[in-house]
C-alpha cells in the first residue's frame, strides 16, 4: 500500500499538526505501508525542518503563513491574511495532485492536512483523504468537503465538523509515544539555571491561536506572588519577537526563559523540569502538548476552549480556565501551592494516557480507513 501523507507546513514549523503526521507516517511503516511525506519547498527563503523520518517530497511553492500570523495580530487585516492563507493553500494543492498524478508516482490514497483543493486528484482516480484541522474550513474549501473521499479528524472537529458542513467525519484520534514521554532525570533545570525555580511551562508555536501573550500576562501577575516562580517557553514562531517585548514591558525578562525550538522526541527533560504546564490558547482542537505534559506526570492548566475540554477533565485530569489572565494566574498558583492537587490532576491525567491514546492504534484504524477506500475504487 502505498499512501502519501502532504503536509505543506511540515518543513517550516512543528506544531501539533506537524507532529501528528509524524508519528503516524512513523507507525504505519512500521506497520508495513509505504508511506511518502510531501511538504513545501518556500520559493522565497529556506525551508527549517529537514524530514528525516522517511522517504519525502518537496514542492516548490509560495509560503505566505508567516506574513499570516503577523497579519492576524493587526486590527483589520483579518481578510488579507484569510486571503494568503488560501493562497497558500490552493497553489500547493494544485502543484501536489500534478506530483501525485503523474504516471511514475506509486500512490494508492492521498492524505493532506486542510488541503481540500487537492480533492482534485480524485478526477485522476486517486483517493483523497482530507484531514480537517480544528474548525470550519474556509468558506471558499466548504464546497469542497463532499468531493473528498473521506474527512478524518478529532477533537473539537469531532464533535462539530459534521454540524458546521454536513459531512460526516471518521475520528482519528491523536496518541502520545509512551516510550518518549515518561518522566525523565535528569531534566533541563540545571541547563536553566533553574534547579531552585517553580517552573511554569508552555510546549508550542508562538502563533496567534496559541495566545502566548496571555500566558506571558498570567505568569507577570504569578511572579508578584510567587518568587521562585520562572516560565519556560519552548517553541518557535513568528511572535517570539513579540512576546520578548511583552515580558520586558512587564519587567520580567529575567524570570522568562525562551528555550527554543526542540525535537519532539527530545521533549520529555522539558516537560520532565515542569511543576506545571500551561496552555493560554484562544482555540485548540486537539492539544498533543497537553498529553505529552500528563504523560510526564505534570499537572496541566488549560484554557477552556474549543476541544481541550475532551482532554482536560476540570479537577480530574487538569485545571480549566477562561481566557482570561488572572484566572489563568491564579489556576497556576493553585497547582504550585497544592501538593495534594498536583498528585491527584497529575494520577488523572497518566491514567487517561496510557488507556485512551496510541498512535499504533491510530494508525491500525487509519489502514482500516485506506484498504475501505482502495477497495471501493
Amino acid at each position: 500500500m502505498h499512501i502519501t501523507l502532504a503536509n505543506y507546513t511540515l518543513t517550516m514549523m512543528r506544531g501539533g499538526g506537524e507532529t501528528r503526521d509524524l508519528n503516524l507516517a512513523r507507525e504505519l511503516r512500521a506497520l508495513g505501508v509505504d508511506v511518502t511525506l510531501v511538504a513545501i519547498d518556500p520559493i522565497v527563503g529556506a525551508t527549517r525542518y529537514p524530514i528525516a523520518e522517511g522517504p519525502s517530497r518537496l514542492i516548490r511553492s509560495p509560503y505566505f503563513r508567516d506574513w499570516v500570523y503577523r497579519f492576524m495580530e493587526i486590527p483589520k487585516a483579518g481578510r488579507l491574511a484569510s486571503l494568503l492563507l488560501r493562497l497558500d493553500v490552493e497553489l500547493f494543492s494544485r502543484r501536489l495532485v500534478d506530483l501525485v498524478s503523474r504516471t511514475d508516482y506509486p500512490i494508492d490514497v492521498l492524505q493532506g492536512a486542510g488541503l481540500y483543493p487537492a480533492v482534485a486528484a480524485q478526477d485522476r482516480g486517486i483517493p483523497v483523504v482530507v484531514r480537517a484541522q480544528g474548525g470550519s474550513p474556509p468558506a471558499p474549501f466548504v464546497p469542497l468537503v463532499a468531493r473528498a473521499s473521506a474527512i478524518i479528524g478529532d477533537g473539537w472537529d469531532a464533535e462539530n465538523f459534521e454540524k458546521r458542513t454536513g459531512r460526516a467525519l471518521v475520528e482519528i484520534p491523536g496518541g502520545v509515544d509512551l516510550e518518549a514521554f515518561h518522566r525523565v532525570g535528569p531534566t533541563v533545570r540545571s541547563r536553566f539555571d533553574l534547579d531552585d525555580a517553580e517552573v511554569a511551562l508552555y510546549v508550542g508555536r508562538f502563533a496567534p491561536l496559541k495566545n502566548v501573550a496571555l500566558l506571558v500576562d498570567a505568569f507577570a501577575r504569578l511572579a508578584q506572588r510567587r518568587e521562585r516562580a520562572h516560565l519556560l517557553l519552548v517553541g518557535d514562531g513568528p511572535l517570539e519577537p513579540a512576546l520578548r517585548k511583552q515580558a520586558e514591558a512587564l519587567g520580567i525578562h529575567d524570570r522568562v526563559t525562551f528555550a527554543g525550538s526542540v525535537p519532539n522526541r527530545e521533549l520529555a527533560p522539558y516537560y520532565s523540569a515542569a511543576d506545571v504546564f500551561a496552555l493560554p490558547s484562544k482555540f485548540d482542537n486537539s492539544p498533543n502538548a497537553v498529553l505529552e505534559a500528563m504523560a510526564c506526570e505534570v499537572p496541566v492548566v488549560a484554557t477552556n476552549v474549543g476541544g481541550v475540554p475532551r482532554y482536560v477533565t476540570d479537577e480530574k485530569t487538569g485545571l480549566l480556565v477562561e481566557t482570561d489572565a488572572e484566572a489563568l494566574a491564579e489556576a497556576l498558583e493553585r497547582v504550585l501551592s497544592d501538593a495534594e492537587l498536583r498528585t491527584k490532576l497529575v494520577a488523572g491525567g497518566c491514567d487517561m494516557v496510557r488507556s485512551r491514546f496510541s498512535w499504533r492504534r491510530s494508525a491500525e484504524r487509519l489502514i482500516d480507513l485506506y484498504e475501505q477506500l482502495i477497495n471501493s475504487e
